[in-house]
């Protein structure tokens, strides 16, 4: 269960969808500029997790963010939810009836929580490159601070629409984390309800 949201975390900062088109600009440059005018977003994901050289494990799902707040519906292999609001995060698996809340350091608020509205605070946490590959405009993030968790995170866009295609993570032991997002929307109509969550009672929950 601990697993899904080490991960999970890394591309609840992810699921975003932009519209710029190519300019003089640099990528970040307009960026910033394109999440000012998104305020929800709505995808379906598909993650594929590699613990060093065991068997890849591949989870789908959709996910729900608003300005502040995320939400993560797992839907295969098995049912799992994960809610980021602000610096708290739940993470809450039906089927074991368990759930893990907690608080996520500033650092980890930009990398596991809705990143359009954290855009402005990348910069200050990781050393961005831009490059292009084959034609398809890519981010490349280091962190600033050693000894994290995360050794690099890749972002491949939508070369015409600036969409985010998928983003590829590193951690710092070499397990490999890759989420693709399909049927992107923004600006549609989510209700605040669906980051309300009810825990029934015989739910355990820890922290860590």
């Amino acid at each position: 269960m601990k697993k899904i949201w080490t991960f999970s975390g890394l591309f609840l900062c992810l699921a975003v969808a932009l519209n710029a088109l190519a300019s003089e600009a640099s990528i970040m440059e307009r960026l910033k500029e394109e999440y000012k005018k998104i305020h929800s977003i709505k995808a379906e994901f598909i993650q594929e997790t590699t613990l060093g050289v065991r068997k890849k494990t591949t989870y789908r799902g959709k996910v729900y963010i608003v300005q502040g707040k995320s939400r993560w519906d797992y839907e295969t292999p098995k049912p799992q939810l994960v809610i980021t609001q602000g610096d708290k995060f739940l993470l809450y698996d039906p089927i074991n009836k368990e759930a893990v809340k907690g608080l996520l350091d500033k650092e980890a608020i930009v990398t596991r929580g809705p990143f359009f509205s954290l855009i402005n605070q990348i910069q200050k946490y990781y050393d961005v490159k831009e490059i292009q590959e084959n034609q398809l405009p890519i981010l490349v993030l280091i962190p600033k601070k050693k000894g994290t968790p995360i050794q690099k995170i890749t972002v491949y866009l939508d070369p015409k629409t600036l969409l985010i295609q998928k983003i590829e993570t590193i951690d710092s032991l070499g397990n490999l984390n890759s989420v693709t997002f399909k049927n992107t929307q923004t600006n549609v109509p989510i209700e605040q309800a669906i980051f309300q969550v009810k825990l029934p009672p015989d739910v355990k929950i820890s922290r860590p």
